[in-house]
C-alpha cells in the first residue's frame, strides 16, 4: 500500500500509527522512498596501486604520530599536500608514494637571474601631466600616458615577475608487492623529520628524510622489512627550458626569460650524482650545483641510462647538498663534494644534531588545549573534514595550524624570508606573525632583504616620481629591488605605500624586543628616507589647505566612476600609511633624542593630511575624494590598513573611526574569494573586537578549501600552495587571544565564543614584554597571565569580560579597579617574570561598537 492512499476508517489508525513513526524517523518522508546509506571508499589508488590509511587505533600507540607534528593518510598529488622539510636555505617537499615516490629539492636563491643594469625606467618627466590630467577627471588619460612613456623607457607594462626553479626533482621507483596497507605519513616539527610508513606482504617499509640545520644537507634514509632488500630507480629530472608566451603568440612576456636560461650536466656514477647548472651567461656568471652521495648498507649501486639502479639493499642513505654560486667554478664543485663526503654516515646521530637546534627554536612557543591522543593522531584529512561537521571548532586543528604555520615559516626563512607574491599583502601576511611568534631567525631574513634592496628602491622614487628618498618595489625578489611590474589593472608604478608597510613591520620588532640600536641604526633611517619621498610627492593642495595624493593607487581597485582606471587621488591607505611613517618617525626621533629640528616639519606634513571619508552608511571610504565612487565587491581591503596592521584606528582611541572601520569591514564582498582578502578582513575584525566576523573568516577558511591535508594554505579554495593564510591564520591565533600597543595589553580581545578553554605560550607582545603563558577558562570566568617586560613600565591591562578581582605581587597594580571595570593599571619591573590572576565578571565580552554615537 502506497503512503499516499486514501485509506479506510480500519486502516488509518495503524496507518497513522505508521506515518508517526516515520515522522520521528524520516521527517514523514516514506522509507521506502530514502536512498540507501553511502558507501565509503577510504582507500587510495594510483596507478592501480590500492593504498589503505594505517586505522586510527595504529596511530595512537606509541610515538607513530610526533606530539607537536602532523600526519596525513594518503600520498600527495602535488597540489597542496607535499609534507616540507627545510633549513631556510634548502628545502624538500616529499609526495610519500610508495611505488613511486617525488621529492622536489629547492634552495632559495634559485631565481631565474635578470640582466643587469636593470632599473625603474626614466618617467618622472610626464609626471606633472599626469597629475594634471588626473585631478581634471582625465584617469585612464593619464595612466595610459604613464605607459606610453614606461614603453619608450624600455619598461613596457606587462613586465612578469621572474621566478625560482627547483635544483632537481627525485623520482623513486620501488616495485609493488600487492596492497598497500597501514599507510601513513608524518612530519615532526621539533626535528623536521618526514616519515612514509607502509605495509604489504613483505611487511613494514620506512622512509625518512630532513633538511639539517647544524649540517647543512637533506639526509635520507630508506629502509625495507627485516629480512628483505631494497630495490630501486632513482631519478633526477631537471627543470625543462620553457617559453612564456603571449596570448596567441610566440612574443615573450619578459626576454629575460627565454628558453636557453640555463645550461644542464649531469656527472653520475655509483658513489655521487651531481648536477650542475649554468645561468645564461648574459646575466652573470650565476650557476649552483646539486651533490647526492650515495652511502649503500649491502647490495649494489650502479648507473643506467642515466638513473640510479638499487639492487639487494639492506638500506640506503643519501646525503645531498645543494649549493648557489655568483661566480660559478668547477673549482667549487669539488669543494662541495669533498664536504660533502666528510660529513658521517650515521643517520641516527645527524638527526640528533639537527633535533637539538631545531627543538630549541620550535618549542619557544605553543598554543595549548585539552585534547585527547585520539584527536592528536588524526590526520590532516581527518582534522579537516572534522571541523566541517561542527559549530565551533576542533581545536586540535587549530593548535596543529599553530604549529605548522611556526614549522613553515622556519623552513623557508634563510637568507632571504618567504617570497611569494606581492609586497601589498602577500609577503605581507607571510611573515605577519614571526614577531609575535618569537621567530628573530625568520624576521632578521626579512629586515635584512628589504635593506638589500634600498639602492634599487632609490632609483624607483629618483626614476618614476622625480623624488628623493625610497620607493619600495611591489613585487622585489632575492636579486633586485626595481619597480617593474604593472599594468592597467594593477599601475604598481604608482603605489607608494610598501615602504610604509614593511617599516611597521621593522616597527614591531623594536616594540617587541626594546631593542634601541634596531630603532637607531635599522628604523630611523629608513623612516627618514620614506618621508624625503613624501616631501617630493606630496606637492599639490586642496582648498582646505590638506595635501592631495595624486596619484594614488589602492591595491588592486578601482572607483566605479572612473572607467576601471586604478591610479587616482586620495587612496585612504596612502594617507594611512604616510601618517603612520610620521608618527613612527617623530616618536623614535623623541625616544632617541635625534632629529629634533625636523620634528615640527614632520607635525606639519600631519597636520596636512587629508581627512578620512564616510559613505552614506557611515562606513569608512577606500578613496577620500568626494567624487570617487565605492567599489565593494573586491578581494583587499587595502583602505583599513589603519586597522591592521597600524594602529591609528583602535576602538578606545578612536572610537567614530573604529565604527566607520566595523562597518567597511562588515560591508565588503569577496571578489574572487582569495584567501588573504579573507585574511587581511579576518585580522581586522580581530582589532576591532568583532569576534563574530573573526569567526566567520577564520571558519571558512578551515572549512572551505584554504587548507590542504597537510595543513598548508592556498590562495583560491583547493588550488595550488600559497602561503598566505600561512601567515595570517597564525597571527590571528595569536591577536584574538592577545592585542598589544604601547601602554595597552589586552587579553581575549576576539576569541571566537566557543573557544572557552586554553593556553599559549612564549609570544611576544608589542608592547616592550613577553607574554609567558596565557591561560583562560571562561566557563569559570578565570584568566591568568604571565609576563616578562623588557622595560620598567606603567601599562594598561584591559579585559572587556569585565573585572570581578585581580591579583598579583605586591606593587603590580598601582590601582586597585572597581568590579566591572575592563582595565586596570599595573606597574612591571624590568626583566622579572610576574603571574597577574584575574576572575572576570561575563564569560562573554560586551560589544564596544554598540555604545559609539
Amino acid at each position: 500500500m502506497s503512503c499516499n492512499k486514501i485509506l479506510g476508517h480500519k486502516e488509518v489508525c495503524v496507518s497513522v500509527f505508521v506515518i508517526m513513526i516515520f515522522q520521528l524517523t524520516a521527517f514523514g518522508q516514506c522509507i521506502s522512498l530514502l536512498p540507501q546509506p553511502p558507501i565509503s571508499f577510504p582507500t587510495f589508488e594510483i596507478d592501480k596501486q590500492e593504498i589503505i590509511p594505517m586505522p586510527i587505533e595504529n596511530r595512537m600507540q606509541g610515538d607513530v604520530v610526533p606530539l607537536r607534528g602532523i600526519c596525513s593518510i594518503f600520498p600527495g598529488m602535488g597540489k597542496n599536500d607535499m609534507l616540507m622539510s627545510g633549513n631556510g636555505k634548502m628545502q624538500i617537499q616529499v609526495s610519500g608514494n610508495p611505488t613511486f615516490d617525488r621529492i622536489t629539492f629547492q634552495h632559495e636563491r634559485l631565481l631565474i637571474p635578470w640582466k643587469m643594469p636593470f632599473e625603474a625606467p626614466h618617467i618622472a618627466w610626464c609626471l606633472p601631466e599626469i597629475q594634471k590630467l588626473i585631478l581634471s577627471g582625465k584617469y585612464q588619460q593619464a595612466l595610459e600616458l604613464s605607459f606610453e612613456a614606461a614603453t619608450k623607457a624600455g619598461m613596457p607594462p606587462g613586465t612578469q615577475n621572474h621566478f625560482s626553479i627547483p635544483a632537481f626533482i627525485m623520482n623513486v621507483e620501488q616495485p609493488g608487492t600487492g596492497t598497500v596497507t597501514n599507510y601513513l605519513r608524518t612530519v615532526d616539527f621539533e626535528s623536521g623529520e618526514i616519515k612514509v610508513l607502509w605495509e604489504d606482504e613483505n611487511g613494514q617499509w620506512e622512509r625518512h628524510a630532513f633538511v639539517s640545520r647544524p649540517d647543512s644537507v637533506v639526509v635520507q634514509l630508506f629502509q625495507p622489512p627485516e629480512g628483505h632488500m631494497l630495490n630501486m630507480r632513482i631519478s633526477l629530472d631537471t627543470y625543462d627550458s620553457f617559453k612564456l608566451k603571449g596570448e596567441g603568440s610566440e612574443t615573450l612576456i619578459n626576454p629575460d626569460m627565454s628558453p636557453d636560461f640555463i645550461h644542464f650536466e649531469k656527472d653520475f656514477n655509483d658513489k655521487r650524482l651531481i648536477i650542475k647548472g649554468h645561468f645564461n651567461p648574459e646575466t652573470g656568471n650565476y650557476g649552483y650545483a646539486s651533490v647526492v652521495r650515495i652511502i649503500l648498507n649491502g647490495g649494489t649501486a650502479g648507473v643506467s641510462n642515466g638513473d640510479l639502479i638499487i639492487e639487494g639493499a639492506d638500506s640506503l642513505m643519501l646525503l645531498t647538498r645543494v649549493e648557489w654560486y655568483e661566480d660559478f667554478q668547477e673549482d667549487k664543485i669539488n669543494t662541495l663534494v669533498q664536504n660533502l663526503n666528510k660529513l658521517t654516515s650515521d643517520y641516527w646521530e645527524l638527526l640528533f644534531r639537527n633535533r637539538k637546534v631545531q627543538f630549541a627554536i620550535f618549542n619557544r612557543a605553543s598554543l595549548n588545549f585539552d585534547t585527547s591522543s585520539k584527536e592528536n593522531a588524526m590526520s590532516g584529512e581527518e582534522l579537516l573534514a572534522d571541523q566541517k561537521l561542527r559549530q565551533g571548532y576542533n581545536l586540535t586543528l587549530l593548535s596543529k595550524l599553530f604549529d605548522m604555520s611556526r614549522y613553515w615559516l622556519m623552513l623557508e626563512s634563510g637568507d632571504f624570508p618567504p617570497i611569494y607574491g606581492h609586497l601589498n599583502i602577500n609577503v605581507n601576511l607571510q611573515v605577519s606573525g614571526g614577531e609575535a611568534a618569537n621567530l628573530p631567525e625568520a624576521m632578521n631574513a626579512f629586515y635584512n632583504w628589504i635593506e638589500k634592496i634600498l639602492p634599487d628602491s632609490r632609483n624607483n622614487a629618483k626614476n618614476i616620481f622625480g623624488a628623493r628618498g625610497i620607493l619600495v618595489s611591489v613585487h622585489p625578489d632575492q636579486q633586485q629591488g626595481v619597480l617593474y611590474h604593472w599594468d592597467f589593472a594593477w599601475p604598481h608604478h604608482y603605489w607608494i605605500s610598501a615602504g610604509g608597510w614593511v617599516y611597521s613591520q621593522f616597527w614591531e620588532h623594536y616594540l617587541a624586543t626594546n631593542d634601541y640600536e634596531f630603532l637607531k641604526n635599522r628604523i630611523m633611517p629608513g623612516l627618514r628616507e620614506l618621508a624625503l619621498f613624501y616631501e617630493d610627492y606630496l606637492k599639490e593642495i586642496d582648498e582646505n589647505g590638506n595635501y592631495i595624493f595624486v596619484p594614488s593607487y589602492s591595491p588592486e581597485n578601482w572607483p566605479l566612476n572612473t572607467e576601471k582606471t586604478p591610479s587616482v587621488i586620495n587612496a585612504t591607505m596612502d594617507i594611512m600609511v604616510c601618517r603612520q611613517v610620521l608618527t613612527h618617525l617623530i616618536e623614535g626621533a623623541k625616544t632617541l633624542g635625534t632629529d629634533l629640528e625636523n620634528i615640527p616639519k614632520w607635525e606639519r606634513m600631519l597636520a596636512k593630511m587629508p581627512p578620512y571619508l564616510l559613505d552614506r552608511d557611515g562606513a569608512l571610504k577606500e578613496w577620500s575624494w568626494p567624487t570617487l565612487v565605492e567599489n565593494q565587491d573586491h578581494r583587499h581591503i587595502s583602505h583599513l590598513y589603519g586597522v591592521w596592521p597600524a594602529d591609528e584606528i583602535t576602538p578606545d582611541q578612536t572610537p567614530q573611526l573604529a565604527k566607520a572601520a566595523w562597518l567597511a569591514n562588515r560591508k565588503r564582498a569577496q571578489g574572487n574569494g582569495s584567501g588573504h582578502g579573507i585574511s587581511h578582513r579576518m585580522l581586522v575584525a580581530a582589532r576591532l573586537k568583532d569576534n563574530y566576523l573573526v569567526n566567520m573568516e577564520l571558519k571558512q577558511l578551515l572549512e572551505q578549501g584554504y587548507f590542504g591535508p597537510v595543513l598548508t594554505s592556498s590562495h583560491n579554495p583547493y588550488t595550488d600552495f600559497m602561503p598566505d593564510q600561512q601567515g595570517s591564520v597564525l597571527t590571528l591565533l595569536i591577536e584574538m587571544l592577545v592585542y598589544s600597543r604601547e601602554g595597552v595589553i589586552e587579553l581575549l580581545p576576539a576569541v571566537p565564543e566557543t573557544i572557552t578553554k586554553g593556553s599559549i605560550k612564549g609570544i611576544l607582545s608589542r608592547s616592550f614584554m613577553k607574554v609567558d603563558e596565557l591561560s583562560w577558562d571562561l566557563e569559570n570566568k578565570v584568566v591568568d597571565v604571565g609576563l616578562t617586560s623588557l622595560r620598567e613600565q606603567d601599562i594598561s591591562l584591559v579585559t572587556r569580560y569585565g573585572i570581578e578581582a585581580i591579583s598579583a605581587p605586591k606593587g603590580i597594580i598601582t590601582e586597585e579597579p572597581i568590579v566591572g571595570a575592563q582595565q586596570c593599571r599595573i606597574h612591571l619591573p624590568q626583566n622579572k617574570p610576574i603571574v597577574i590572576h584575574v576572575k572576570l565578571v561575563n564569560s562573554k565580552p560586551s560589544v564596544w561598537v554598540s555604545q559609539v554615537n
